[in-house]
């Protein structure tokens, strides 16, 4: 049987793959203590997600962490739900995604 791909190492070609489907090497990166509320909003809405870094505990220093514009832009079983981070002149409510949680009857 012929090698479909012909000298091509089948590990490079697996690799190659998974890093061109990976929708985190796209996304944009915004810095929430340069910009405001509303251009943090709008970057997200205009793109769909982004990663926001923002400063965490000081424990934890510098967080990343993905926002998106809503829902439809989550993993199958998460939802978006609201996030506070703080942004450059106020804290500011953002969307990230967490696994759906079904009501409790």
């Amino acid at each position: 049987m012929r090698n479909f791909f012909g000298n091509v190492n089948p590990i490079f070609l697996i690799c190659a793959l998974a890093l061109s489907s990976s929708p985190a090497l796209a996304i944009s990166r915004i810095d929430a203590t340069r910009n405001t509320c509303g251009e943090l909003r709008s970057a997200i809405a205009s793109r769909g997600a982004a990663i926001v870094t923002h400063p965490g505990s000081r424990q934890s220093g510098t967080l990343y962490d993905r926002y998106v514009s809503d829902s439809g832009h989550c993993n199958s079983g998460e939802v978006a739900t609201d996030d506070w981070v703080p942004a450059k002149d106020r804290s500011c409510r953002l969307q990230n995604c967490q696994p759906y949680e079904p009501p409790f009857d």
